[in-house]
């Protein structure tokens, strides 16, 4: 079984993991904010939220619910996991039904017209320049991913490796043959953990993300699990 890879980073808990439900909607949509920054908030680097929101948590919280792992404690969502079986379907959805509404949306709100947006859009064209992206992912190998956030104060309690678990097994038993995630490349304790749990680095791409009045420069790392390795 795939989550026996993470018995050992499992610890005691007072929160529990339970699926999502839509009225926890807000929830994951504000803690997707409150740790959009290397754990740190959206309004480090970009004010509107909705948007951010939107293309992180949209898709999983209106499509594929199903895939989708919260923390509870004590009634309150502290951490979330948006899974995904399919890829290619979930690139299908977010291009043609979620960014065009996105973007609809933030032009009428005036996005455009912070400067922010537009170093935002500056960082990404510093990765394209670079040859950050596209990412060659095998989506044959690798068909399923997930994302996953824990809200401040609140990690370190084990509640990651919980998320992961439970989306493993449910992976398992649907019969999913890889899973990939996506962390920075300067993300070392999240690459520590994913290494730790079985996953292997498939590729590094740069990343130019913006700073201040101007821009870093760190990477995107690729991990992989296959069944079949």
């Amino acid at each position: 079984m795939w989550g026996n890879h993470l018995h050992r980073e499992v610890v005691e808990s007072a929160a529990r993991i339970r699926n999502y439900q839509p009225v926890d909607r807000s929830a994951v949509r504000e803690i997707a904010c409150d740790t959009a920054d290397a754990g740190g908030p959206v309004e480090r680097f970009f004010h509107d939220r909705p948007v951010f929101a939107d293309v992180l948590t949209r898709y999983y919280t209106d499509y594929e619910p199903g895939s989708l792992w919260v923390a509870d404690c004590e009634g309150q969502v502290v951490g979330y996991l948006t899974g995904c079986f399919d890829t290619r379907r979930e690139k299908r959805v977010t291009g043609r039904r979620i960014l065009p509404r996105v973007i609809a949306g933030a032009i009428g709100r005036g996005v455009l017209w912070h400067g922010d947006a537009w170093h935002l859009l500056a960082a990404f064209a510093g990765t394209v320049v670079l040859g950050g992206v596209p990412h060659p992912i095998d989506l044959t190998a690798y068909p399923a991913h997930f994302h996953i956030n824990v809200r401040e104060g609140f990690r370190g309690r084990g509640l990651g490796p919980q998320l992961v678990e439970a989306f493993m097994q449910q992976a398992d038993r649907a019969g999913v043959r890889g899973i990939h995630v996506v962390t920075r490349g300067d993300n070392a304790a999240g690459r520590r953990f994913f290494e730790k749990i079985g996953f292997k680095l498939l590729f590094e791409k740069p990343l130019v993300l913006p700073a201040k009045a101007w821009f870093k420069r760190t990477s995107t790392a690729v991990y992989g699990w296959s069944k079949e390795r």
